[in-house]
């Protein structure tokens, strides 16, 4: 009884840590790993009990103060990471847009998300589809009509479905 106990323990010690990096913004995602030795053990542990964990490829994090109109970035999806998550938190006065659009011939957006003030974060998924996620370089453009975005900006990509 005790061993099933300490296994039963150790799965939900697991799945927690999983859950909490498939939905935490990168920053907490990177303070809950950074000097934790047993990461890989934990993403084993997960495949051992039929959960297979994310496989990041890329990672934008950006911390949008309030004095750019119109900020613009770049994020890069590798090929085989076509899985894209987006969190937008606005801590702003006035609502903001973002856009995803990809920088080849297409020039296919892949995001264009309203992100209201005073309202929660926003997290949307592209998994590949509606409309697909080709691999490369993409223009991140925040659009603040007459105010200054401020607030988080967090892209993912992945090889897996969100």
């Amino acid at each position: 009884m005790k061993k099933t106990f300490s296994k039963l323990v150790a799965s939900a010690t697991i799945l927690s840590s999983a859950l909490l990096i498939s939905v935490a913004p990168a920053s907490a995602t990177t303070a809950f790993i950074t000097g934790d030795s047993s990461a890989v053990s934990v993403n084993d542990n997960l495949k051992s009990i039929g959960i297979t964990p994310h496989a990041i490829g890329n990672t934008l994090t950006w911390d949008l103060k309030g004095n750019v109109v119109d900020p613009v970035n770049s994020f890069n999806v590798k090929s085989g990471y076509g899985n894209v998550k987006l969190y937008a938190k606005n801590t702003g006065t006035a609502s903001f847009r973002v856009e995803v659009k990809y920088n080849g011939t297409s020039n296919k957006v892949i995001f264009n998300q309203t992100v209201e003030n005073g309202k929660p974060a926003v997290e949307v998924i592209n998994n590949n589809n509606n409309p697909s996620v080709p691999a490369g370089d993409y223009t991140v453009t925040i659009y603040g009509g007459s105010g200054l975005p401020k607030g988080e900006v967090v892209l993912k990509s992945s090889d897996t479905p969100w």
